[in-house]
């Protein structure tokens, strides 16, 4: 039934578009020029908003605020950023877990990043990955904003490189009390070392000099080089992008803005990149969400070897794999009962 309402609601928000309507008087919720609200009611009492907020370049992040049965915009809540992973928008993985947390008493945020999904910024499907650090910044100046937030109890999640990208912001971002990874990916260890690891450095070299290459054919004038993410798999195709070709470029959570592809050119970005780098500065509590069979399971490790912090723990979910904690119920409901359980007790 919960998944019959979940797509309800997100049929209804992909409906509506950036249609534009009157503020219909939520408590504490500031009504800006480029406001947008969809009020979306659903059988469990959440109620989700459709807010948009500035970060820099110009660039109008848009995302769905999730707001908890008997919401009461004289208290003040803990709220949680759900950050989506690469490729992603806010209609999937991300805004299922901030529904589900603000059914369990949070106020959470699912946006769409910059380039992608109803957010703005140009050109569209670039994955970057300092970027996404900065998207995340300017989600919890947004937060602070409202004054049913508690702004000493700012927890983030994030989903595969959506979780990598938490784990490198929270380090220098210190009002995020309390860090999440579900199927956590480093998208830079990821696409230098292959997703199965096992890439030689000659290999990144040479995949480095094609995407310079394509680059230089771009600055003369060539149409930008998009790819898919997951491609059509065959017999050598990794099982997170086996079935990540399942999730995304099926009905199973397809959707109009995720089409699945990134900028060639992003490939270089996405190498450049460490989720790692400073996490010598990371001493929030973090706790890290891994399906038994997630291929992605050496990430886990290498992101909880390298924690300094001694709140840390990993929480495995047994015969499930990296994508099926993106919405197979069997997994999604564990791990968000962990997650509550841990946010409820590091956001106090």
């Amino acid at each position: 039934m919960k998944k019959i309402i979940l797509s309800t609601f997100a049929l209804l928000l992909a409906a509506s578009g950036a249609m534009a309507q009157q503020n219909d008087g939520l408590p504490g919720v500031p009504q800006t020029e480029s406001y947008v609200v969809t009020p979306v009611d659903t059988a469990s009492g959440v109620i989700v908003r459709k807010v948009s907020f500035l970060r820099s370049n110009n660039i109008v992040l848009v995302g769905n605020l999730f707001l908890p049965k008997d919401f009461d915009g004289a208290k003040r809540y803990p709220a949680i950023l759900s950050i989506h992973p690469a490729g992603s928008v806010k209609e999937q993985s991300s805004g299922l877990y901030a529904y589900r947390l603000a059914e369990n008493g949070f106020v959470s945020l699912a946006f769409d990043a910059a380039y992608a999904g109803e957010s703005g910024g140009t050109p569209h499907w670039s994955e970057a990955p300092y970027e996404r650090v900065e998207d995340i910044r300017y989600a919890v100046d947004y937060l602070v904003t409202l004054p049913f937030v508690d702004e000493r109890r700012i927890g983030a999640l994030g989903l595969c490189a959506g979780g990598g990208y938490v784990i490198a912001t929270a380090p220098t971002e210190r009002r995020i009390r309390a860090v999440a990874g579900v199927s956590a990916a480093d998208i830079g260890a990821a696409n230098r070392e292959s997703w199965l690891r096992g890439r030689s450095v000659e290999e990144q070299i040479r995949l480095l000099e094609d995407v310079s290459e394509q680059r230089t054919r771009e600055a003369r004038g060539a149409e930008l080089m998009k790819v898919y993410m997951c491609p059509e798999p065959d017999e050598n195709t990794a099982p997170s992008f086996r079935e990540g070709y399942e999730y995304y470029r099926t009905a199973r959570a397809w959707h109009p803005r995720a089409d699945n592809f990134y900028l060639r050119r992003s490939q270089a970005s996405k190498m450049a990149f460490s989720a790692i780098e400073n996490i010598y500065l990371l001493t929030q509590p973090v706790l890290l969400v891994v399906g038994e069979k997630a291929d992605s399971e050496w990430q886990t490790e290498r992101f909880y070897n390298a924690l300094p912090g001694k709140e840390k723990e990993v929480f495995t979910v047994p015969g499930y794999s990296h994508i099926d904690l993106y919405d197979t119920p069997g997994a999604v409901n564990p791990a968000v009962e962990k997650l509550t359980e841990f946010f409820k007790r590091t956001l106090k």
